[in-house]
Order: structure tokens, then C-alpha cells, then sequence
């Protein structure tokens, strides 16, 4: 998918909310690779060009870019307890 295409319309510019049949078909899931820190900044700066060139509701890049936020919180907590871990494990051999 390219930048400023979402699977469900939601977030697009033209005003409308797309009504989706039960028995549609799925279009292809974005999936955003999330795994580091540099993941998530690539996103966020993705959803900015996304809002700034018009391709992405701004309102609806600020409530993506919030879950990022919390994503990369998330990540941050992980890496950290990660390496608290490894250095406890060192000071008890």
C-alpha cells in the first residue's frame, strides 16, 4: 500500500465514511513494520506527510500518531526492562 492509502478509508479527505457490505470483500490490511523506536518515528513521519500534503485527515493522522506515541512508550518500556534484566542477571553470577 502507498503512503496515504488505508484499508478501511478511514482518515481520507473526501468527507465520506465508506459503507462496507458484510459480504465485501477485504481489501489488504496496512500493516506498518513496529518492532524499535526507529520503526515508529518512520511512521510518525509518515503520517505527517501524509496530513501535510492533504492525503490523510489531519484529525485522523493526530489519533494515529497518538497510538504511535503510546507504541513507542511501549517499546521503550520493553528495551529498558530488557536491559535491567541482563544487568541484574550479571550482578547475581
Amino acid at each position: 500500500m502507498t503512503s496515504g492509502q488505508y484499508a478501511s478509508g478511514w482518515g481520507q479527505t473526501n468527507g465520506s465514511h465508506p459503507q462496507v457490505s458484510a459480504n465485501a470483500p477485504r481489501s489488504k490490511r496496512y500493516r506498518a513494520k513496529l518492532d524499535t523506536i526507529g520503526d515508529v518515528k518512520h511512521e510518525l513521519c509518515r503520517l505527517f506527510r501524509d496530513a501535510r500534503s492533504g492525503t490523510l485527515d489531519v484529525q485522523a493522522a493526530s489519533r494515529l500518531a497518538n497510538i504511535l506515541a503510546i507504541v513507542g512508550r511501549v517499546i521503550e518500556g520493553s528495551d529498558l526492562e530488557a536491559r535491567l534484566t541482563a544487568l541484574e542477571g550479571k550482578d547475581g553470577q
